[in-house]
């Protein structure tokens, strides 16, 4: 169960020949002066380093099909010194968030506080984001440029789809520091939950943040372990609900099978060795369906009237006619957003624990599902 990747030492020789940098988003440095500041245990697409200037985060190809791209974001103690590109002032006091996960990272270590605008804010369900007073600053490249230079942030933290946004260099332009964050792209739950140190280096409060993504590692290993000595059978899981007639289904190297597996469920959609998404027609779902004890994640759906008015061959099949069918919307806003796409990402063993209470529940008769419900 426990993959512990040691592998800073090893990628500072391989990125000093094999790394290019990714536009003018970081500066670039010079490999010989730095040192590892953290060990990554499961994350791939970042690391620590630091020199005798001080610390610098490395995100390594943070878009799908990236190869061989990296940033270097040089943090600047000195509040006085004017910043050049790639440098970012530090710790951070104010922050704008591309992703909910960003915001939720950054109250994972105490500064929710930090978030001073969002894309997408009526769908972020932390509190105390909203109570302060956070603003909304649009959607990909419909950004509200005027609100985001206004706030005056330390920081953008950005995300790249397929390649370099096209957001981010116009917020360079206009002098707003960018960070590419890439912990969507982390397959490994842990390997996503350990983006809370980078967070927690960014705010001030690193100790703070291994200390809390120690605690996750322990909590989701021992659980995991248990699972994998005790769970004889494994249950038939399908996942995920058609739109418009197509069903897509994860690859056996996503995030979401990972957890289910070990959750001890047996993956119905599986063979396929990627961590991209394929479509699937809805029929050839629908077979597979039939043979589904549990069905996790279907769609918008709040409710089993809801279901099946969705599509009416819903109401045919044996998990809907057993009632084993569970959303991960038991913490949504009014407009849908979804915590388990929030604090889900920080909070993996919490995850684990709900998909094995589902799947096993007499391994955890006493836990109360958090993110997921059953539809009645």
């Amino acid at each position: 169960m426990k993959r512990i990747c040691l592998f800073s030492l090893f990628l500072l020789s391989v990125l000093a020949g094999a790394v290019s940098c990714g536009g003018d988003g970081g500066s670039r440095t010079d490999d010989d002066t730095l040192r590892p500041l953290y060990e990554t245990r499961h994350a791939q697409r970042f690391a620590l380093l630091t020199d005798d200037r001080g610390p610098v985060l490395r995100v390594m190809n943070p878009w799908q099909g990236a190869d061989s791209v990296a940033y270097d974001y040089r943090l600047v103690a000195d509040t006085a010194v004017v910043l050049r590109p790639g440098e970012i002032r530090w710790p951070i006091r104010s922050a704008v968030c591309m992703s909910s996960t960003h915001v939720a990272f950054l109250d994972a270590v105490g500064r929710a506080d930090a978030v001073k605008g969002v894309s997408g804010l009526d769908f972020i369900t932390n509190p105390a984001v909203h109570a302060a007073g956070a603003k909304e600053v649009g959607y990909d490249n419909n950004l509200d440029y005027e609100t985001i230079v206004a706030l005056r942030p330390d920081v953008v933290f950005m995300y790249g789809l397929t390649g370099e946004n096209a957001a981010a260099a116009k917020l360079r332009q206009l002098g707003v520091p960018v960070v590419y964050i890439s912990d969507y792209l982390e397959n490994d739950p842990l390997g996503r939950a350990e983006w809370i140190v980078p967070f927690g280096l960014l705010a001030g409060r690193m100790e703070q943040a291994v200390e809390r993504f120690m605690h996750t590692e322990n909590e989701y290993n021992t659980l995991g372990e248990r699972v994998a000595s005790q769970v004889g059978k494994r249950p038939g899981v399908m996942l995920n609900a058609p739109y418009k007639d197509v069903w897509y289904l994860p690859g056996d190297r996503s995030y979401m099978v990972r957890l289910l597996e070990d959750a001890g469920g047996d993956y119905l959609g599986k063979g396929e060795d990627t961590d991209v998404s394929r479509p699937v027609s809805a029929e050839k779902a629908l077979l597979m369906m039939a043979e589904a004890d549990f069905w996790l994640g279907p769609g918008m759906a709040q409710n089993m009237a809801q279901l099946k008015a969705d599509n009416r061959r819903f109401a045919d099949l044996p998990v809907v006619r057993r009632g084993d069918v569970y959303n991960n919307n038991a913490r949504t806003t009014p407009t849908g957003g979804s915590d388990f796409w929030e604090s889900g990402a920080v909070r993996p063993d919490v995850v684990l624990a709900d998909l094995v209470r589902i799947l096993h529940p007499e391994l955890l008769p006493d836990h109360e599902l958090y993110y997921f419900r059953k539809l009645e």
